[in-house]
Order: structure tokens, then C-alpha cells, then sequence
């Protein structure tokens, strides 16, 4: 092949990898076999946000009660009550939307505000581990990642035991305390 077609492959690789990315699947170009790269997911249980929800559903459905008791016209319409059933039905949602992170061969994938974040082995700065928390520390722009026994319900013993491992295969310090 001539160099200017094998820059416009290569060009044509990093878009569709940038995409593929961005959807959570294998790049193109970088599996050396099978194509299918093995996962250890760790799921979690998100409460603390739905059970807020619920909180502010109760409360709306004190103050329309409230006011309908009380004469007021405006709370009469059926408006108010979508928008408590919608409070709901987002908290719902946002319970049975299971967080998780997967460790890979070289990355670790997570959810973050409805999208799936892929981080790999070369940006990570360091692993901190404490009792009930796990963090990840990356370099760059992006925040740190921080997985709890207590806000997300994750088993921090078992993602311990597994970022340790991970780190150990890419020279990554840890940090415990």
C-alpha cells in the first residue's frame, strides 16, 4: 500500500475507535486474538439518591394534599401529580440501574452520569485503599473515582483484592491505609 492510503486507514481506525470507544466496545487494531477481552464486573446498589427522591415525592405529595384541602384552585390540576409520579418513577429507575466497575486486562470501565467511563492502565496515577472506600486516582483532567461501601453499597474488600492484583500487572503504586 502506498503511505498516503495507510494514513488515510489509520485516520479512518482512530474515528471509528473513538466511536467504538465511546460505546464500550474493543478497539480496533489492539486485541491480539480473540477479540473478546475477559471482565471482572463488581456491582453495587445506588439508595441514597432514590431514597431522596422518595423524600421529595412524600414532601410534594404533603404540600399538593395540603393545598387541595385548603381550596387552593391551582393545586386542583392533575400536573402536580405527574410530577410526583415522575419523582418516583425516577427513583425507581435509578435503583434498579445497578453502578458496577469492571476490571480488564488493561483498563477499568465504570458508570458515570449515565455513561459508561473507560479508564486504561497508562492513566492511572495510583490506587488508594481504605477501609470501606476504593479510589482511583487518575492523571489528566479527569476526577478520581471512588468506589463505597457506604454510598453505593460495593464490596470494597473484593475490588480490593482485584485493583491490587491489577495494579501489581501494570506497575501501579497503591496506597493503603
Amino acid at each position: 500500500m502506498s503511505r498516503s492510503w495507510e494514513r488515510q486507514v489509520r485516520k479512518n481506525q482512530q474515528k471509528a475507535n473513538v466511536l467504538r470507544q465511546k460505546t464500550g466496545q474493543e478497539r480496533i487494531g489492539t486485541s491480539g486474538g480473540t477479540g473478546v477481552q475477559q471482565y471482572d464486573t463488581f456491582k453495587g446498589r445506588n439508595y441514597m439518591f432514590p431514597a431522596f427522591l422518595l423524600i421529595v415525592a412524600i414532601f410534594l405529595t404533603a404540600i399538593t394534599v395540603a393545598a387541595q384541602n385548603s381550596g387552593v384552585k391551582e393545586a386542583s390540576g392533575t400536573s402536580y401529580w405527574f410530577i410526583i409520579v415522575m419523582y418516583l418513577i425516577l427513583a425507581v429507575i435509578i435503583f434498579l440501574r445497578r453502578p458496577f466497575l469492571r476490571v480488564g486486562k488493561d483498563r477499568l470501565t465504570t458508570i458515570r452520569f449515565g455513561r459508561e467511563r473507560m479508564v486504561m492502565a497508562g492513566d492511572i496515577a495510583k490506587f488508594r485503599i481504605e477501609k470501606g472506600f476504593v479510589t482511583v486516582e487518575t492523571r489528566g483532567k479527569g476526577a478520581n473515582w471512588i468506589f463505597s461501601r457506604f454510598l453505593k453499597m460495593y464490596k470494597t474488600e473484593e475490588i480490593a483484592a482485584r485493583v491490587t492484583q491489577f495494579a501489581e500487572q501494570h506497575q501501579i503504586p497503591v496506597e493503603k491505609k
